[in-house]
Parts: structure tokens; sequence; C-alpha cells
């Protein structure tokens, strides 16, 4: 079997989206006759929750008896780098040793505290609250200069070393044939471009979010000019650029015009399906949302906004409903109680991912928030492919058009929302269908078998064997 070293920063940490994409690339390839060899760092990762090491334990001995092998690197995040340079050296005022990011955090703010207490002895309080605010603007300003020198071109940046060293020693014990090489971090090209050039492999460049056409990464203009630079050298020796999305790709294709650009979107695990899923609660009609708020970017209000009004109009009797929240909570609560909804909305905190897709599987409906923004438009959301192998009714709220909205129509899955009014329209549609027949019905056609990972790890294997 020909082999492929794959470069996947994000592949054992947890159960990020971008981990999914990566293992299901790995777990299915050898089915289409390439062989994965995985580099990734060592997860340094301390969990709290005792279901979080479970899940990390399991994970890695299960991958001791799959068809790919994984080779983990020594790492370093930026931040400990630079800590642990400084972290024996005294602070010349206070005699401080900075030893992690906390305490330095922590000086900072007693650096701001004793500038007010100075303030404050000739000035009123609200002097030294604006003197505090001043302050901490120009701190985080300089944070943020900072960033943009040492986390260029990724904050990941010294994963390149103990990478390209393990990189190597695989290529050539191995007889490896090919890369694939996915970000975000970016390092993780520029790892694969130097493979290339000393290695002459077929080269994949997977860019799941896009570099510098990444409509939410905002830059300095010097910044920027020498990061569209590095971008167009690096992916220049690539030999196939791909993204997950069409939007995606046609938005790629204005910064490397002559590049072979394929969209290869991610999917469900097989394995995370089973059929006739029945909802638990059959009293209500329910909702689940699974996932982060991403500090308010997700945002449930006008769901809210449309249940309260449809309850003031007597279109729905509010003891037939209830909305499920796993994950973060941000500001839910006040969120629910602005608009009289509180008894509605159950916060259950963060749970286990196998309780997740159990969840998710017993609920009347499936919840999907997005931000109502255009720069949503080129992306997909890692959720919806979940959503697709629980196989329920989706509710999804967010930007009027995209490719979000295209796969829900196209899969007919649910409907996509983005006005008030389609919102309450949807809702009234779900609870007349609910007081019906007490379970809603889900209507996902023969589309949704397009969306396995299984198929996009075909089109890996695809593009590889058509590289010459």
């Amino acid at each position: 079997m020909k082999k492929v070293l794959l470069i996947a920063f994000y592949f054992n940490q947890t159960n990020a989206i971008a981990s999914k994409r990566l293992r299901g690339i790995a777990k299915y390839l050898p089915q289409f006759g390439w062989e994965p060899i995985v580099i990734v760092p060592k997860s340094n990762i301390n969990y709290g929750n005792s279901f979080e090491n479970s899940f990390e334990s399991s994970l890695k001995n299960s991958f001791k008896n799959s068809n790919f092998k994984v080779i983990e690197t020594d790492y370093e995040y930026m931040t400990d780098r630079w800590f642990n340079k400084f972290k024996n050296k005294k602070n010349t005022k206070n005699d401080t040793k900075l030893k992690s990011k906390n305490e330095i955090e922590e000086v900072n703010e007693n650096n701001i505290n004793d500038k007010n207490k100075i303030i404050s002895k000739n000035n009123p309080e609200e002097t030294s609250k604006l003197a505090s605010k001043t302050t901490s603007k120009a701190i985080s300003k300089a944070i943020s200069i900072a960033g943009e020198i040492f986390a260029y071109p990724d904050g990941m940046k010294y994963w390149y070393e103990p990478a390209i060293k393990v990189s190597k020693e695989a290529i050539e014990v191995n007889n490896i044939e090919a890369i694939i090489s996915s970000s975000w971090p970016v390092t993780s090209h520029i790892i694969a471009k130097d493979l290339k050039k000393k290695y002459n492999l077929k080269w994949i460049a997977d860019l799941r979010d896009l570099w510098n056409l990444n409509p939410y990464v905002k830059h300095t203009f010097i910044r920027n000019y020498f990061e569209k630079k590095l971008e167009i050298e690096t992916l220049e020796y690539a030999d196939v650029l791909t993204t997950t999305t069409e939007l995606a790709s046609k938005k790629l294709k204005e910064l490397h015009p002559q590049k072979k650009i394929c969209t290869i979107m991610s999917g469900y695990d097989i394995e995370d399906i089973t059929n006739n899923n029945t909802p638990k609660n059959q009293e209500k009609l329910n909702f689940t949302y699974a996932g982060s708020l991403y500090g308010g970017k997700r945002d449930p209000k006008l769901l809210f906004k449309g249940i309260s009004e449809l309850i003031r109009e007597n279109k729905i009797n509010p003891l037939l409903l209830s909305l499920d929240f796993y994950g973060d909570n941000f500001g839910l609560k006040e969120t629910a109680e602005k608009y009289g909804i509180e008894d509605l909305v159950n916060i259950h905190g963060t749970i286990s991912h196998e309780e997740v897709l159990k969840k998710q599987k017993e609920s009347q409906a499936l919840l999907l928030l997005s931000w109502n923004n255009k720069k949503e438009e080129i992306f997909l959301p890692g959720k919806i492919y979940e959503y697709l192998a629980a196989k329920r009714p989706i509710l999804s709220i967010g930007y009027k058009k995209g490719s979000l909205k295209d796969l829900i129509e196209k899969t007919e899955i649910g409907y996509h929302v983005s006005t008030l009014d389609e919102t309450k329209n949807i809702i009234t549609k779900f609870y007349n269908n609910f007081n019906e027949s007490k379970i809603l019905r889900y209507n996902g056609n023969s589309e949704v078998n397009k969306y396995s990972i299984i198929s996009t790890a075909q089109k890996f294997g695809s593009i590889l064997d058509s590289i010459k």
C-alpha cells in the first residue's frame, strides 16, 4: 500500500471539529490505497473533566488498532517558550518572578491598580476609572502589536523544528510517496513545502480555513503584505489545494489562479449513525443545541424573540416547548429572561461527546446557530455533519445565504432562516406537526449520503492517485 504523510497539528486534541476531519481522513484513506503516517504534536492539555481525560485516553488507544500510524512530536507553545526564557529573571521594581501567563496577567493588573492609587490621591474617583481603562487599552494594544510580530506566521511556529525532523525520518524510513498538510495552523504547510522541495513528493495543501483570504483574520498592513507573499511562495509548490466549500474554493482561486483547487467537504462518520432515531421526550417539542456560542456570535436572540411573540399571539403553548443547551452558556440566562422564556430554556453545561451524540439523536429537533453576517457565507460549521448523522429535523438560524443554507436545502434535512418572520413560521410549522403526531418527521433525502467522511477520504485518495 502506498504511504502518505499527514501533517496535522489538530488531530488528537479532544473533540475539535478540525480533528474530526483529519482523523476521518486517516481512518478511511487506507480503503482507497493510501496508508497515512500522521505527524502531530504531543498533547500537553490537562483536562479538569474526567470525561475529557477518558476521551483522550480512549482516542489514543484506538490509534493502536487502526490502519494508520501516529507519530507525536515534541512541542512547546509560543507563550510557554517566551515565558520560560524570562521565568528566572526578576522584575527590577517588584522582584517578581514571571512563571506563567497567569502571573504576567496578575502583574499587569497590579501595575494598573498601583497607578490608580496614585491618581486617586489628587483626583476624583472617575479620573481613576478613566486611567484604568486607558491603561488597559494600552496594554491590550501592546499585546496585539507583539502578537503581530512574534506570532508570524502563526502561534504554532515552534512546531516547525520538531515536526520537520520527525517528518524527514518518517519519509526516509517508510518510503513515503505523498504529503497532505492541513491548516490551521499554516505552519503545517510551511513544513510540507520544505519537505516537498527536499524529497519531491506529491503534495496536497488542505486549507480547512483560508489563509490570507479568511474574513475573520485581520492584520496590520505590513503583516498583510508579508503574509500574502508567504502564502503565494509556500503554496506555489503544492500540486493541489483543497478547501471545504465551493465558495471558499472560488475565493481561493482569486489568489492562486494557476493552481488546481478542489472542494473536499468534511463529513459524518457512518459509525455515528443509527436509523429510525426516536425522540426521548414525546410530551414536549424540544430543540437541542450542542456546542459553543463563541462569545455571543452564535446568538439565540432571534429564536427567543420569535418564541416569545408566538406565545403572546397564542399560536404556541409554552408548556409544550423545551429548549436544551449543551456546552457553554454565554448570555443564555440573561437573554431568556429578557424575552420572558427562562422557564423554557434548560442549560445543561458541558457533557461528553458520546452523550452529545446520544442527546442529538433523542431530540425532536436540532438547533444550529451561526453568525448572521456575510462573512459566514463561505463556511460550513462542523456541527452540521454531526446533525446529518443524528437524522433529526434541523432549524438553522444564520446569514441569509451561503454554503450552509445550500446544504440544508439540498438535503432537505430542515430549514435555514435569517429573519424573525421566517423563524416564527418554521417554529409554528414544527409545533403544528408535533401536535399532530408527537414526533417530528425526519425528511432528509439521498443527498445526505454524499456527506460522509468516507467520501472525504475517497476524494483525497483520488486526488493523490491523479498527481503525476
